[in-house]
């Protein structure tokens, strides 16, 4: 093999679906939650878009705009999710289930996973997990190391999604009771995840094993083509029909 062979890199065309802050303002249309959950806040952006009763978690909240705006209450804390979950109850604070959360953390798997796991805990079967940037176009945004030298001659240098991509591959395995829609947004994709079960402690319980087998493994050698083919990723449009997006989550 030829050096400029050994060099190429398996990269997907980009997303052609709407942006992913338009996507979850059509999952708030569509679901009307009562009550919401957001980790990973940053500036505000996504949390700005629910009227529900909220609560979100971010280390170091850099708001620049409302995020009061339309919710009869907000929670933030400012701390990391593994913290909150130690000593928070969600289900007290919002005075019920969360009914749609966004999770947008830490963009290593493991804490992915995790978040994934502690909110599922505090969902009820009709509630809605988003996992963002799990389906990523290029391998060389995947580093679990954010420097940017690493990503010089990616598609769009600037974009870093880490390696979350793992759980829901992880996810496919481990817990095919779970419905999985992935939806082609821009930049990196969003997947929408529903028939969730509470009382479903297998995450826990396989959680070494899980973050064991996917800890040596990179998008280059797994295959980007190979993640789009096992989440199928469908067009946003369906998120413009409330009545097949409902059917197709909760079927």
């Amino acid at each position: 093999m030829s050096e400029a062979a050994a060099t190429i890199v398996e990269v997907m065309p980009f997303h052609a679906g709407m942006e992913y802050f338009d996507c979850l303002s059509r999952l708030h249309t569509a679901l009307a939650p009562q009550r919401y959950l957001e980790i990973g806040v940053w500036r505000g952006e996504s949390l700005a878009l629910a009227r529900a009763a909220s609560l979100a978690i971010d280390p170091h909240f850099l708001l620049d705009r409302d995020v009061m705006e339309g919710k009869p209450a907000c929670h933030l804390f400012q701390c990391g999710s593994d913290e909150f979950f130690a000593g928070h109850d969600p289900i007290a604070l919002l005075g019920g289930a969360v009914d749609l959360a966004f999770l947008d953390g830490m963009h290593n798997f493991e804490f992915l996973l995790r978040d994934f796991a502690n909110v599922e805990r505090v969902c009820h079967p009709g509630s809605a997990i988003v996992l963002h940037d799990c389906l990523p176009i290029d391998p060389r945004i995947t580093h679990r190391d954010p420097s940017e030298h690493l990503r010089l001659d990616a598609v769009v240098p600037g974009w870093w999604a880490g390696d979350v991509w793992k759980v829901p591959a992880l996810l496919k395995r481990f817990r095919p009771d779970l419905t999985m829609i992935a939806f082609d947004a821009p930049p990196t994709g969003l997947i929408v995840i529903t028939g969730l079960d509470p009382a479903n402690r297998s995450l826990n319980e396989r959680y070494g094993a899980m973050v064991e087998a996917m800890m040596n493994i990179d998008l280059a050698d797994y295959g980007v083509g190979r993640l789009f083919e096992l989440l199928a990723p469908r067009a946003t449009t369906l998120l413009d029909d409330p009545d097949a997006l409902r059917a197709a989550m909760f079927r």
